[in-house]
């Protein structure tokens, strides 16, 4: 179930015995998530994006219903080996800008399919994992999506095929085409007009001799927030027809998804530490800020869904977190500009649930002013 939901007198349960700040996250939300993107895509496998949220319990939880993984450093290849995956069966190693350090680890494990974007990328793959499958990833439109990852990513569709022959030509394997539509994207047709450019990328390297059999259409499905309309089953459809007119049975389609995995299925728990009242507003701290939980509000404006577990009347307020550092606020507007959130009334020890909080928190959380990342608490 999604956590958000769980009844306050179980938070508060869950509080007296672990603390705060605490993630409170559900398996069974994870792999209802998992299955319902693998049921609405013709894809032979799902490689989660191990970014999105690299938790233990998690990668357990995804390796037990057989997900693959999208990793991008050593680390994240220790990570889900520990959980249990197969290197060779299970992981691509999907970033673009990869340390050699970390090629040399993939390959010594037995993992051996990479992508790229330009040609000093094929020069290393070639210098340190020699003959591995190779994935050209082309860039495209970003348009209606939070994270515009093509402002960093992605070949240019019209050098595909020239960096696809240098990476046959450097010994390695050409095996498909990938590409981003940036996180959190909700408009479908980002995909639909990333599948026609590979659709004649596909053409225009078998003129070359390079038959390629894999369609990478990476991640950037998204998760409910505030009032987004999200239909994942319904993405999937329109993805699954678009592709299936584009492509025989001889070419395979994955996806890497990380966001709609776990989105919504880890709620935070924080505690109101201290309160006061500057310039005339109210200010409420808490026990995790935006150097924890709550980086991307700074990063990407993001509006998590929150409530306080009072019986207070509205009450505006400004939310910061625990550090000395006055940028550690995370009530912001679109702007990105301090404001104030209307919750029940609140004081010292009352605590805030803030829901959709599984996807680039516990990820990206820093270690500043000594503070450690929430604790996980898996309610099944």
């Amino acid at each position: 179930m999604n956590p958000f939901f769980l009844p306050q007198e179980d938070i508060k349960n869950l509080v007296a015995e672990h603390g705060t700040p605490i993630y409170v996250a559900s398996r069974s939300q994870i792999i209802e998530n998992y299955r319902r993107l693998d049921d609405s895509l013709p894809a032979l496998t799902l490689f989660y994006a191990v970014k999105a949220n690299p938790h233990p319990g998690i990668l357990k939880a995804l390796v037990g219903i057989g997900a693959g993984f999208d990793v991008a450093s050593r680390g994240e290849i220790e990570a889900v080996l520990a959980a249990g995956a197969d290197a060779r069966e299970d992981l691509i190693f999907a970033d673009t800008v990869k340390d050699p350090k970390h090629i040399q680890q993939a390959t010594a494990v037995g993992l051996d399919d990479f992508t790229f974007d330009n040609f000093s990328e094929i020069t290393q793959i070639a210098r340190f994992a020699p003959g591995a499958n190779v994935h050209v990833r082309i860039r495209v439109s970003n348009k209606g999506s939070v994270a515009k990852l093509s402002e960093k990513f992605g070949a240019e569709p019209s050098y595909a095929v020239p960096l696809l022959k240098a990476a046959r030509d450097q010994g390695l394997f050409p095996r498909g085409v990938s590409f981003h539509v940036g996180s959190q994207c909700l408009q479908v047709e980002r995909y639909i007009e990333a599948l026609d450019l590979v659709r004649n990328i596909f053409d225009k390297a078998a003129a070359e001799g390079i038959n390629l059999s894999m369609v990478d259409i990476g991640g950037g499905f998204p998760v409910q927030y505030e009032n987004e309309k999200i239909d994942i089953k319904a993405m999937g459809r329109t993805i699954s027809n678009h592709y299936m007119s584009l492509f025989d049975e001889n070419v395979m389609l994955v996806a890497e998804p990380g966001r709609a995995v776990v989105g919504d299925a880890v709620s935070l728990v924080t505690k109101v530490i201290s309160e006061s009242v500057r310039d005339g507003r109210n200010w409420l701290y808490f026990d995790d800020g935006t150097y924890g939980s709550f980086l991307d509000v700074l990063l990407y404006r993001m509006k998590y869904p929150m409530k306080g577990l009072t019986d207070g009347p509205p009450t505006p307020y400004v939310l910061a977190g625990p550090t000395c550092d006055c940028i550690d606020v995370f009530s912001r507007d679109a702007k990105g500009e301090i404001c104030t959130v209307d919750l029940p009334e609140m004081h010292l020890d009352d605590l805030l649930v803030a829901g959709s909080m599984g996807a680039y928190t516990y990820a990206e959380s820093t270690r500043f002013n000594g503070f450690e990342p929430p604790k996980f608490v898996y309610i099944d």
